[in-house]
């Protein structure tokens, strides 16, 4: 089966995809971590942490995160499906999270084109309320929408 691009199906147009689930909290991550029953398996911190990014500075929040376990450059509905399977077991931690720690789910795309094709099936929206989650999405484009070059920004077409 090939999608739109003629690309192999398993492969899709957002080469570095993926999918997490994320705690966000003002807690420590220790905290959360006792909640869940485990430690998380993506970029976690604590509040205060320091960070090791360019600039420095601390965390002013704690994340947990558990990666979808999908290879990137596999659709994001695939990251989806598998993330939804690594939390089944922990439904019940998840919409019993306390006041003060927000969970949510999260997708990644880069695209060469803002004209590549992206499909995300309408029950992941569903399933996302099932858990009470916030569904986020972080989209990004090689060609800059293929607008910016003409000095025309994305919100002007």
């Amino acid at each position: 089966m090939q999608n739109l691009k003629g690309q192999n199906a398993t492969m899709s147009a957002e080469p570095e995809s993926y999918a997490y689930f994320t705690i966000t909290s003002a807690l420590p991550l220790k905290d959360i971590d006792a909640h869940m029953g485990a430690a998380g398996d993506g970029r976690c911190w604590s509040n205060g942490d320091h960070r090791k990014q360019p600039g420095g500075g601390t965390y002013s929040f704690s994340r947990w995160s558990l990666l979808s376990g999908v290879e990137r450059g596999k659709p994001i509905n695939e990251h989806l499906q598998s993330l939804w399977r690594r939390l089944s077991p922990l439904r019940e931690k998840i919409i019993q999270l306390p006041a003060g720690m927000e969970g949510s789910v999260s997708c990644v795309g880069y695209f060469d084109s803002h004209l590549d094709p992206l499909e995300i099936a309408s029950g992941h929206f569903a399933t996302a309320a099932y858990y009470r989650l916030g569904f986020d999405c972080d989209f990004y484009f090689g060609d800059d929408f293929g607008h910016e070059e003409d000095g025309k920004p994305y919100w002007s077409w």
